[in-house]
């Protein structure tokens, strides 16, 4: 089976209620969804999500090539866009074209795509966190009650602006989720909002108000590795980041600084990228 062509498609997600973070807040709620849908001369047919505006110049690394092989495609679609990089829409790019390929290679060996990456099940632990910057007190309340009656006991919630409102709705989403866990897990996510000396300063005072932190978010730049490695050592809690580093070359330099405790790898960067990050946070 090879690969063919594609079809570039856009749906939307409508959240029902404002979404957002620190840097933005969407208050209509309707956020897009790009879709990748790769062809093949045997009639299936594999999906990626996220955005690929450089489809175009890309395809040709995968063109007529076996599906199966999504790994060393991956290397050629970087090969490919080499010499005028590969970062913003171009790993996009790349990345919704190796979505799609691993949905093939899952769809051609007739299994889900959790038994072909190896897993022994479906089940992963989750924690509830919903883009919650937006919301006034009593929605933010309802949204994670919400989650509560679905069984969470972990609870991510988004901040960085204002650090007596953060204090207070970690409280509160403490209370809410109590009802699932003696000792709920919390996490507070401020995306890069702060610098290194505010990043440790606001976490001693979160940690004078009582609370555990599971770990902080993305507590400054994603490239700041003397600031991330700071704030680790400084705070108890773990700090978690690199969901917007794209490529193995971005993550080396936190790693061998110790810069980061939780390693991030977002969803929408590809599968390939996801477990050979999920390698290199396994051997250190």
């Amino acid at each position: 089976m090879k690969v063919t062509g594609y079809r570039s498609l856009v749906t939307s997600h409508d959240w029902g209620r404002p979404v957002g973070d620190v840097n933005g807040v969407v208050a209509s709620g309707v956020t897009d969804v790009p879709i990748l849908i790769l062809e093949t001369d045997g009639g299936l047919e594999g999906v990626g999500l996220g955005q690929h505006a450089d489809i175009a110049r890309v395809f040709g690394a995968v063109e007529g090539q076996d599906p199966r092989a999504a790994p060393a495609l991956y290397d050629s679609m970087l090969s490919h866009v080499f010499k005028s990089g590969h970062a913003g829409l171009t790993y996009g790019a790349v990345a919704a074209i190796d979505m799609a390929l691993w949905d093939l290679k899952a769809k051609m060996a007739d299994e889900p795509l959790w038994r072909t990456l190896g897993a022994a099940d479906r089940f992963v632990r989750g924690y509830a966190s919903g883009l919650c910057y937006g919301l006034d007190d009593d929605g933010f309340a309802a949204l994670y009650a919400r989650f509560a009656e679905r069984g969470f006991s972990a609870a991510k919630i988004k901040g960085g602006r204002d650090l007596a409102r953060d204090i207070r709705r970690l409280k509160h989403v403490r209370t809410i989720m109590a009802g699932n866990s003696v000792a709920p897990a919390l996490m507070l996510d401020v995306n890069e909002s702060w610098n290194c000396k505010q990043a440790v300063r606001h976490l001693a005072e979160i940690e004078a108000a009582g609370i555990d932190l599971t770990w902080i978010e993305e507590p400054v730049r994603r490239w700041d590795t003397h600031g991330l490695a700071a704030v680790s050592r400084a705070a108890r809690c773990a700090v978690a980041t690199g969901e917007n580093l794209t490529g193995l070359e971005q993550f080396a330099p936190l790693l061998d600084a110790r810069a980061v405790d939780v390693v991030q790898a977002g969803s929408v960067w590809g599968i390939t990228h996801f477990q050979r990050v999920a390698i290199a946070a396994h051997v250190r």
